[in-house]
């Protein structure tokens, strides 16, 4: 008898750990996994598109499709910024953690959008510039999602450092590319 109470302890200390969540939520974090896939292959196959049709008239930057596809990107990189409002709030309507999957939903499209509409080549130096930026802030979004997330749930003292150092690399490209992305436009109709 004192063996089955123990075994039980045991689990409920499992569940403690796992932040005392139902059986849905527990279920709903299980199909993650199958979202990252989901949404990693619809961008793949976006950037596919994009890189096939690349020298099609229709996406020249300045034809209306392509030059939508960028103003569409840009929305998206600004939409972004969404969830670093909601984070500083203290409520709101929408949940935190929604707001993040559509931060990361938007920043990934909207880069593969910018990507498409730059048909995957470096022109002007503005226009490289904001690329490039935009590029960045994707990596070091990639790398807090699927690196720094688990150094975090992990609690180790060096991983947990990585993880608030993180932000560093992620911000000022942040920062840099919303001018960038402003002079891009500026130059782009001025000229």
């Amino acid at each position: 008898m004192q063996g089955r109470i123990r075994k039980v302890r045991v689990m409920d200390a499992s569940a403690q750990t796992s932040g005392d969540d139902p059986p849905q939520r527990a279920a709903e974090r299980a199909r993650w996994p199958m979202a990252d896939v989901v949404v990693a292959a619809l961008v793949l196959a976006l950037l596919a598109w994009g890189w096939r049709h690349r020298a099609d008239p229709a996406l020249d930057p300045h034809a209306w499709p392509g030059y939508l596809m960028g103003l569409g990107g840009a929305l998206a990189m600004l939409g972004v910024l969404g969830f670093s409002l909601r984070k500083r709030a203290r409520t709101g309507r929408v949940p935190v953690a929604r707001w993040y999957n559509a931060h990361i939903l938007l920043g990934l499209f909207g880069a593969a959008a910018v990507v498409i509409h730059a048909r995957f080549a470096w022109g002007s130096i503005n226009s490289s510039f904001a690329l490039a930026a935009s590029l960045l802030v994707v990596a070091s979004g990639l790398v807090a999602r699927y690196l720094l997330g688990p150094a975090r749930r992990s609690g180790k003292r060096g991983f947990r450092a990585l993880a608030e150092g993180w932000h560093y690399l992620h911000v000022p490209p942040s920062m840099v590319l919303v001018p960038a992305v402003i002079v891009h436009v500026y130059m782009a109709h001025a000229y």
